[in-house]
């Protein structure tokens, strides 16, 4: 006889570290690559902008991917700082995008990108930074398994009594990340300048794997709605909004609509099931090269915590459980589960326990914390646990997507001049549907048909 006490006692499933990248079919199930031949050495790299926290650079899995010179953290210095610099002279010798017209129009926008060029221009970049720039392992959390999730590359390093293999990949190990730091609660004219920053070094691909604050358009639907004949966004802002703050909030607003034209810029869509996902995610349409991201678990279903709706593509991440009016949805393998008063209709199992496995900041200050504090401080790998993390949220997935995109740059397959709404179409096109229930999601699919590892468990 089966007791309650008895059910779900952490009877796990073990689960491939890398299964979102079959789910996609990126890889096959012996780890290869179909319908991929790697760029040749000589040719220019898929450039991905990455809108995040700062990066561990020295990640073994992510050093060859991280392109040191163009980082840039515009958390510590208002025109950003260059941490990693080598020659003094070589920033300024950058051909850059500098005659871009997406800030035409733009008061605010067209003044910063002045600034910003003429900065970059002139071979003082690096000497203007800050000499600390916010960079430090305990800043790089996210940014570190985002960048994973794009492109890291599998390694071998010494170990302390013999050399290891880490063989951990991204979506396109072939192509080069830069990372553009910003502030955990950045103003507009910091993010403006963090996409005028991935304009002007001409990003194949942008990502932004979390939501910008804007006070009037991180939820759109209050615009809707009015009280005395005021808009409810004003007043539900969390402090008052000046008039010129709210003019460059709207710029950006506009700004990222412009530089998805050119290329695409991947979002991801939000954890609380926000139907009309967060900002800037929440600004994709059909007319524009924004791609708004959404989650599904390793079974096939939509994340608990994500919202299918006014989404452009779903891509693979971890799940959550759910127990309210509209889903039941809970974890029966966990050692605290009760199944006592959980209704019926928790028997679908749409519940899954993979996760998304990506890199992490080595050493103390990681998600997956080690004993020593800073292993990166010497060439000698010591333990490898703090090396990689669990990981998930639509942070994951629009993370899988952006790869996705670089690695159909990367191929050829995208044409290295398709623009941002010629990409998102790309992607479309390389979509399958996944039907659950009375909803349908478009998840790409690089070759064959979608693989969910769990669908059976």
């Amino acid at each position: 006889m089966t007791t309650t006490s008895q059910i779900g006692q952490e009877n796990y499933p073990d689960y491939d570290a890398l299964w979102h990248l079959k789910t996609i079919g990126v890889l096959d199930q012996d780890y290869n690559r179909p319908d991929f031949t790697p760029p040749c050495e000589t040719e220019k790299k898929t450039r991905v902008a990455v809108i995040d926290t700062s990066v561990a650079v020295d990640h073994p899995n992510l050093a060859p991917a991280i392109n040191k010179l163009l980082a840039i953290d515009l958390f510590s210095t208002r025109l950003g700082a260059f941490p990693y610099y080598g020659d003094v002279d070589k920033l300024g010798a950058l051909e850059l995008n500098a005659t871009t017209q997406v800030a035409d129009g733009l008061t605010h926008s067209s003044r910063l990108l002045a600034e910003l060029n003429d900065r970059l221009c002139h071979g003082e970049a690096t000497r203007m930074g800050t000499i600390r720039p916010a960079v430090a392992p305990e800043f790089s959390v996210h940014g570190t398994a985002i960048a994973g999730l794009v492109g890291a590359r599998p390694c071998k390093v010494d170990g302390v009594e013999n050399s290891l293999m880490l063989p951990y990949a991204g979506v396109d190990p072939t192509c080069e990340i830069v990372p553009i730091s910003t502030n955990f609660d950045p103003d507009p004219e910091q993010m403006i300048l963090a996409f005028l920053y991935a304009e002007l070094i001409d990003a194949d691909v942008v990502l932004l794997p979390r939501i910008i604050p804007d006070p009037i358009r991180t939820q759109p639907e209050l615009s809707a709605h009015s009280v005395n004949g005021q808009e409810l966004g004003p007043l539900v802002a969390p402090c008052p909004v000046t008039p010129e703050q709210e003019a460059m909030w709207s710029e950006l607003a506009e700004l990222i609509v412009a530089v998805s034209m050119k290329r695409p810029v991947v979002c991801a869509a939000g954890n609380a099931n926000e139907e009309f996902a967060i900002y800037p995610a929440n600004l994709a349409t059909e007319h524009n090269g924004i791609i708004s991201v959404g989650a599904l678990n390793s079974k096939g279903y939509r994340s608990g915590y994500s919202d299918a709706r006014n989404t452009t593509v779903m891509a693979p991440s971890n799940d959550s459980e759910v127990f309210d009016r509209t889903e039941v949805r809970l974890d029966e393998q966990d050692r605290d589960y009760d199944g006592v008063g959980v209704p019926e209709k928790n028997s679908n199992h749409k519940f899954s326990s993979f996760e998304i496995i990506s890199t992490d900041v080595p050493g103390r200050f990681g998600y997956a914390s080690s004993p020593f504090e800073n292993e990166l401080s010497d060439d000698t790998l010591r333990e490898f646990g703090s090396y990689f993390c669990r990981f998930g949220g639509t942070s994951a997935s629009s993370a899988i997507v952006a790869g996705f995109l670089a690695l159909g740059r990367s191929s050829g397959n995208l044409g290295t001049d398709a623009d941002g709404l010629a990409a998102k179409n790309w992607l479309l096109s390389k979509c399958q549907v996944v039907s659950e229930d009375d909803m349908q999601h478009r998840l790409p699919v690089w070759s064959g048909t979608p693989y969910f590892p769990n669908a059976t468990v």
